[in-house]
This record gives C-alpha cells, sequence and structure tokens, in this order.
C-alpha cells in the first residue's frame, strides 16, 4: 500500500492514468539500467571466449601430447559454458530492451487516449 502512495505522490494527482505513467517510468529507468550492465559482463565473456580460443589453438600448435590434446579440451568446454552464460546474458539484454518498447508503445498509446 505504502507503494501506491508514494506513486501518487511523485503522480502529484491521484488519477490512475497518472499514477500508471509514474510506475512505468521508473520500471523503463530500471531497465535501461540493467540492460547497460548486462552489456558489460557479455562483452568481458566474449573477450575471454576468443582468447581462450587463441590459447587453444596455440596449445595444440605447440604439442600433440594426449596432456596438450587434454588441456585443449578442458579450454574448449569451459568455452561452451562460457558462451553459454554469454548466451543467457544477452537474452536478459533482449528482453529488457523489449520490455522498455513494450512499456514505451503502451505510454504513447495511453497518451493518444487521453488527448482524444
Amino acid at each position: 500500500m505504502a507503494y501506491i502512495e508514494e506513486i501518487a505522490k511523485d503522480a502529484k494527482i491521484i488519477k490512475i492514468e497518472d499514477q500508471l505513467l509514474v510506475l512505468i517510468k521508473r520500471q523503463v529507468k530500471n531497465e535501461l539500467m540493467l540492460e547497460e550492465m548486462f552489456r558489460d559482463p557479455c562483452e568481458e565473456v566474449s573477450k575471454f571466449v576468443k582468447e581462450s580460443e587463441d590459447v587453444a589453438k596455440e596449445v595444440e600448435r605447440l604439442s600433440c601430447k594426449d596432456v596438450g590434446k587434454e588441456i585443449v579440451r578442458l579450454l574448449r568446454r569451459g568455452q561452451k559454458s562460457d558462451l553459454y552464460k554469454m548466451t543467457r546474458l544477452q537474452m536478459m539484454v533482449n528482453e529488457s530492451y523489449l520490455s522498455v518498447r513494450e512499456k514505451q508503445t503502451f505510454v504513447s498509446k495511453m497518451n493518444l487516449w487521453t488527448i482524444c
């Protein structure tokens, strides 16, 4: 209940439409912040995967022994795990982006309704 009162106070009007707009603006702000936070780890994981692939190729090139092959296998397994994590993070970014766009579309349509 306190959350609704806080939104009503921020909207400075009791009308539910204004409260909804304030709530949506807050959600959009939070989602944009999260979207930006998710992008950095995605880029870091991508760089790490590329670096580990370079290391795997170098180890593979330098040694043909079983130990070298095992190291390459372990590096590639780690890459798969990192790529999976990066994909999940990227999906979260995309979901956040879509959510923000949906809310912006809703708000623009809501503004049109109040004008008519």
